[in-house]
């Protein structure tokens, strides 16, 4: 089913359940209410003799929703919605399993957290409270959340009270590629048959990504509905949040509540799909250099207006080095590396070298404003759709990609690194001078 707040036709979509923004927009109407008192504390004794706080946000609907932390925690926006969800009549229940575990914040964590303990907690939420329960998390924390689920399902319950899954943004990776590689996924998204409702931020970097996901999900089975949000990277990283962003913030309770029957219409199967799953699956670490690029080495040209209004047009690329930088005012790394990337273009001033970059989704004010106090040395164009990191492949910022005098894609860095460290500059200058001679 196409929609224009989906990804265009070149990715084309599966035959899955997909719920567009608009058929929620009754949320939008809403009036926000006020959130409710501060949480009760409770601590509940899982699997492994292991302790979880849990915060609880009473309310007195018929259903209980288990929050279960992402990768960086809960943080004041998670708190303030469940404050929201409370006096919108769903009770809310938060952990963090990765506190609980005394595991460093990361994604790395949540690939190592067992399902059975989110698991243990819908049982205890549904004895304890007599209602239906509803999983909800975010980006790498749709991880512990799947595996929780389907642990719960293997476990042959008596009675079908888990209605399914509210996922923000998620992220269910379990690498990290080199750049022009696909992601691979964790073995639980073929495992997964639980009705979906994702609330995919626009200008988020995994949007892109949405599709892939999708069509894994809609093979083993898994109803999914999808909302666009649109001009958001997410909700919940900052405790004060832009005035379009907190007018959005302002109608989840109500959006929540209208995918209630939709998600309530296809019951979660009590038995799960059958396959084996490895404990833990394996990860990779971000770049911490260059690296040989290992995707298709045509770079695709670029034709995009700067944040000054000025087009640009990157097309051919021989005859020199191209440095060419994807990133974000909202990604520390991306902020950190932009004095080395300054440094690196007056390094090579000598040499056959061009430094160009694209900012990733954002309205070019506010990257003007941000460059009132960040210096920044190159031409940076916009991105505002984010079609173009999508042509490039990029699924993390900052993401670089270096291009030789023969036009090819010789190095690809999915991280912050010193762009005007020694062995860099070195590189790059024997790039320059070998040209095409060099080879791949």
């Amino acid at each position: 089913m196409a929609s224009p707040n989906l990804p265009p036709a070149d990715t084309a979509m599966p035959l899955f359940l997909v719920l567009i923004a608009c058929l929620l927009s009754i949320a939008a109407q809403a009036q926000a209410l006020e959130p409710a008192t501060a949480p009760l504390q409770r601590s509940y004794t899982v699997t492994d003799a292991l302790e979880v706080n849990v915060s609880v946000y009473p309310s007195n609907g018929d259903v209980v929703l288990l929050w279960v932390a992402p990768s960086y925690g809960l943080r004041a926006g998670q708190q303030r919605m469940a404050g929201l969800l409370a006096a919108h009549g769903i009770e809310v229940w938060q952990f963090d399993l990765a506190d609980a575990l005394f595991l460093p914040r990361g994604s790395t964590s949540m690939r190592q957290i067992d399902g059975k303990y989110v698991a243990d907690l819908i049982e205890y939420a549904h004895a304890e409270t007599g209602k239906r329960v509803l999983l909800i998390s975010s980006s790498y924390g749709a991880i512990p959340l799947l595996r929780g689920a389907r642990t719960w399902q293997l476990r042959q319950p008596a009675r079908p009270y888990l209605i399914g899954a509210v996922l923000f943004s998620p992220n269910l990776y379990s690498t990290i590629p080199p750049l022009g590689l696909e992601p691979e996924y964790e073995p639980i998204v073929d495992a997964t048959n639980l009705p979906l409702f994702i609330l995919q931020g626009s200008d988020n970097a995994n949007r892109w990504q949405l599709p892939r996901l999708l069509e894994r999900l809609d093979a083993a089975g898994s109803p999914v509905f999808v909302s666009i949000m649109p001009d958001i990277v997410g909700l919940f990283f900052d405790a004060e949040l832009p005035p379009q962003v907190e007018a959005y913030f302002q109608t989840v309770p109500r959006r929540l509540l209208g995918a209630l029957p939709l998600l309530a219409s296809q019951p979660t199967p009590r038995q799960a799909v059958a396959t084996e799953l490895p404990d833990v699956a394996r990860g990779r670490g971000l770049d911490a250099g260059l690296r040989p690029y290992q995707g298709e080495p045509t770079p695709p040209p670029i034709i995009l207006n700067d944040v000054f209004g000025k087009p640009h047009a990157l097309g051919d690329y021989h005859d020199r080095v191209t440095v060419v930088n994807f990133w974000a005012t909202w990604c520390p790394p991306c902020v950190e590396e932009i004095p080395s990337l300054n440094r690196l273009r007056s390094a090579l001033a000598d040499v056959p070298f061009e430094l160009v970059s694209v900012n990733y989704a954002e309205d070019p004010q506010t990257v003007l404003a941000f460059m009132d106090r960040v210096h920044v040395d190159f031409p940076v164009l916009s991105d505002v759709n984010g079609l173009e990191s999508a042509r490039w492949k990029v699924i993390v910022f900052p993401s670089t990609f270096v291009v030789g005098p023969d036009a090819t894609i010789r190095y690809g860095v999915n991280a912050a690194i010193e762009w005007d460290s020694p062995e860099v500059i070195e590189a790059l200058r024997r790039l320059a001078t070998d040209g095409a001679a060099g080879g791949r």
